[in-house]
């Protein structure tokens, strides 16, 4: 079991705060497929939020299906981050993140994501700030960290050290540096020195994750208390089912079959829909099509007809049309 202050979470897998994907309908699929310890929100700005901004707000709403939640923020030490961290514990977040990684250009220009590693004392104290607004709450923060800037800029064993010390609940450490972005590979070793580097908190591994197998390397190789998973779920939502399964037996639950597949893919639909509306479900489907063929063979046709269609009932349509192909493919045996 993993544990992040107040926090007692049923599996030590997290579902990654990734820009523009995981908004309620993802999170909760994710969470209805099984597995998943903690999901956050997309990264959100704290001036937005404080201006509840609709859209802002939109991305930060919740159902009671949706816990433990934790919502990113991102800002400077000159930003309100203090008191939006406040709303966000009054407004049911269990878990408040600081986003210290994120290598995008339009959030570290404004001296936000990554931009927090190049001044670890400021970062250290601006976060000692986020802990005491939240003193008479039992949220826990978090804060999800790269290496450093760049490879001669290594500070994350040392900013997770002095986090701990101003009471940080856990790390999350993204396993290359922001110059890297999401280029060569997570280095497991440098994750090993944050996780040493620490005394009581946890220590969350992140990156590469894309089989249940990667789980079991980054837990072993680094010593983490848990793993976040972010891509690989865009792809794959069943992962951290299937991830769970072999943490707890060792063995992997075999892969979903097409038609199970052609399911969650509907399920998915059907929360859009629910939660965020005919347009924004067709948009939504219209992308993320692709990344769902990446896991299914021989659909092509399937892909083209969602990523051209214009409304639900046209993916609802051809995904139903699929599905029972693939049902009599499975009792027939033919193609």
């Amino acid at each position: 079991m993993l544990t992040i202050g107040s926090q007692k979470l049923s599996t030590p897998l997290l579902l990654a705060p990734i820009a523009g994907q995981c908004d309620l309908p993802f999170r909760l699929l994710c969470r209805e497929l099984g597995g998943v310890g903690l999901a956050s929100t997309d990264l959100l700005n704290c001036h937005a939020v404080l201006r509840k901004i609709p859209a802002i707000s939109d991305r930060a709403a919740s159902v009671s299906e949706d816990h433990p939640l934790c919502v990113q923020l991102y800002g400077s030490d000159d930003d309100p981050l203090p008191d939006a961290a406040r709303w966000a514990a009054d407004h049911g977040a269990d878990v408040i993140d600081i986003n210290m990684g994120c290598p995008v250009d339009k959030i570290t220009r404004k001296r936000g994501g990554a931009a927090l590693l190049c001044n670890i004392n400021e970062t250290t104290r601006l976060t000692e700030r986020i802990v005491q607004a939240l003193q008479s709450t039992n949220v826990p923060v978090t804060a999800k960290i790269r290496l450093g800037w760049d490879d001669e800029h290594i500070v994350a064993p040392q900013l997770a050290s002095q986090l701990e010390q101003v009471g940080a609940a856990a790390v999350i450490v993204h396993g290359r540096t922001a110059v890297q972005q999401f280029r060569g590979r997570a280095s497991l070793d440098q994750i090993a020195e944050v996780v040493a580097a620490v005394k009581y908190i946890p220590v969350i591994g992140n990156g590469d994750i894309r089989q249940p197998e990667d789980v079991l390397t980054m837990m072993r190789i680094t010593g983490c208390a848990g793993v976040m998973i972010g891509r690989g779920a865009l792809n794959a939502p069943w992962i951290f089912r299937q991830s769970q399964a072999l943490l707890e037996t060792g063995i992997k639950e075999p892969e979903p079959s097409l038609a199970e597949k052609i399911k969650i893919i509907q399920r998915h639909l059907e929360l859009l829909l629910q939660y965020r509306g005919e347009i924004a479900a067709v948009r939504c489907m219209n992308q993320r099509i692709s990344r769902y063929g990446k896991t299914m063979k021989n659909i092509k046709p399937l892909k083209e007809a969602i990523r051209l269609a214009r409304s639900t009932g046209e993916i609802q349509s051809a995904l139903q049309e699929w599905y029972v192909h693939m049902v009599e493919r499975d009792v027939t045996g033919t193609v």
